[in-house]
This record gives C-alpha cells, sequence and structure tokens, in this order.
C-alpha cells in the first residue's frame, strides 16, 4: 500500500514534467484547451469525470496547480495525479471502439490483483445484489445507459480521450452476479495500468458513497 510520502513524490515528479512541457501541445493531445493568464501561467481545461478541471502552469516560476470548478474546488492528491498522468502521457490516439479488459492491457496481469481489490470486488460487493442501485447512481456521476452488453451498463467518460465501462449481469439461483470493467484498446497510450486500476476503482468508490448517502435519508 502506498504511503502518503509516496503519493505526494509521485505527484512531485508529474508537476516537475509539467512545468517544463509544451502546455499547448500536451492540452491538443489529451482533449483539452488552454488560455493563457494575464501574468504568463497557461491553464490547460478538460474535464474529469464530466467535472472541469484546470491545470495551470507558470513557465516562468515553474508552479503548477491542479484543481476544480475553481481554486477553491481542491482535488484529492491521488486524482491530482491521475490528471497530471493523463495529461502527460496523452497520445491523441482515437478510440477503437474495441473494449477490451484490464488482463489485455499491456502490463496488466501485475496489477490485476490489485484491479480486482479496487474496482471490481468492491463494485460487485456493492450492486451486484442490487443492480437497480447501480442503475440509479451511474448517472450521478455522468455514467451513459449502455445496451449492447450485460444486464444494466453504462460507460463513463473519465477524460476526454477515455471512456470506461461497467458491465453487471444479474444473478439468478444457479449463478451469482458478476461484472466486468472494460476499456477501449488504446487505453495504454493514455494511461500506464497502474493508473488505470486507481482510476477504474475511483469511478467504483464515487458510487458507493453516493449509494451510502441515498440510503441514510
Amino acid at each position: 500500500m502506498p504511503r502518503i510520502d509516496d503519493y505526494k513524490e509521485a505527484l512531485r515528479i508529474a508537476k516537475e514534467k509539467l512545468a517544463v512541457a509544451n502546455v499547448h501541445h500536451l492540452a491538443k493531445l489529451s482533449g483539452g484547451s488552454t488560455e493563457l493568464n494575464e501574468d504568463g501561467s497557461i491553464d490547460i481545461r478538460l474535464t474529469f469525470l464530466n467535472q472541469p478541471c484546470t491545470i495551470r502552469v507558470n513557465p516562468t516560476t515553474q508552479e503548477v496547480s491542479i484543481w476544480g470548478k475553481s481554486p477553491e474546488d481542491e482535488i484529492s492528491l491521488t486524482d491530482q495525479i491521475l490528471i497530471a498522468h493523463y495529461v502527460l502521457n496523452a497520445s491523441g490516439e482515437p478510440a477503437t471502439g474495441e473494449w477490451i479488459t484490464f488482463r489485455d492491457i499491456p502490463d496488466g496481469h501485475f496489477y490485476y490483483d490489485a484491479f480486482q481489490r479496487r474496482a471490481r470486488d468492491p463494485f460487485l460487493k456493492a450492486f451486484g445484489e442490487e443492480p437497480e442501485l447501480f442503475a440509479k447512481v451511474a448517472p450521478m456521476i455522468g455514467g451513459s445507459l449502455a445496451d449492447d452488453i450485460g444486464d444494466i451498463t453504462f460507460v463513463f467518460q473519465v477524460f476526454p480521450r477515455i471512456a470506461v465501462k461497467i458491465v453487471l449481469w444479474r444473478g439468478d439461483d444457479e449463478f451469482p452476479p458478476e461484472a466486468t470493467v472494460l476499456f477501449d484498446r488504446n487505453i495504454d497510450t493514455y494511461l500506464p495500468a497502474e493508473d488505470i486500476a486507481y482510476m477504474s476503482g475511483g469511478i467504483v468508490y464515487r458510487m458507493m458513497g453516493i449509494a451510502r448517502s441515498l440510503k441514510q435519508r
């Protein structure tokens, strides 16, 4: 389990790379846009789970800040790392339309157990026996209903060029509920396997948080 110091170091390294990068080029490849500020800093504006976020890079001072809807809208340390890594790694490659599992991702087998524990298993525990709850909370974080596979399936546009599909099959008298998380085949041109696992878990835990709030009402 990474320590908080490990996360801080990962973010520091990512910000160092952003500070000296071609910000306009990164924005183009990641599907974002740029805005020049009066102090010479440049904002990369993009969406993260259908919510606006900003990376501000000051080439003169080499300061980098990441926030949500406004500078006062703080983003968690781990989400800042994910956003920074997405922008730094973005290839600009279009979606292939071919969905693959985590095992099919290069190096995915190294992180497969962690991926299962972080994303699929918690999802099944929270929604396997309550598929209607999944159908209710998924749209609350921008999920779009799909009907090409499974019993209940939603596609989440995590970043402008990254979509994640979560598929749930209802259980019956013979088989327990089952679920899978799918990605476009080009996913590895935007994020490494470890970040993909974290990103998938982030979607699941957001839905779980909303589900808990709904049950407490």
